[in-house]
């Protein structure tokens, strides 16, 4: 485990060593999910593709438009995903 220092400033901008973006295997842009628990510790991840998969989902989900033919199948298709996980079929 390695650990790094980090400094909030005023506007509560973080910014990551290039150390730790590294060990992170991230590059300026990408998301991160910082979970909290219960005793206050908080941990930085980067999050896995089907999360970032799932809230492209979510998003679309709210933008739907009607029943209709789309001309986006991937999307039509991640939506469908979406929708038989939350049934539980």
């Amino acid at each position: 485990m390695r650990h790094f220092a980090l400094t909030l400033t005023p506007e509560g901008h973080v910014a990551l060593p290039v150390e730790a973006r590294d060990a992170l295997g991230i590059a300026p842009g990408e998301r991160l999910s910082l979970v909290v628990d219960d005793d206050g510790r908080a941990t930085l991840q980067k999050p896995d593709a089907l999360h970032h998969l799932r809230t492209i989902a979510r998003r679309a989900r709210g933008k739907a438009r009607p029943a209709a033919a789309s001309d986006d199948p991937i999307g039509d298709y991640l939506l469908a995903e979406d929708e038989r996980t939350k049934s539980g079929r």
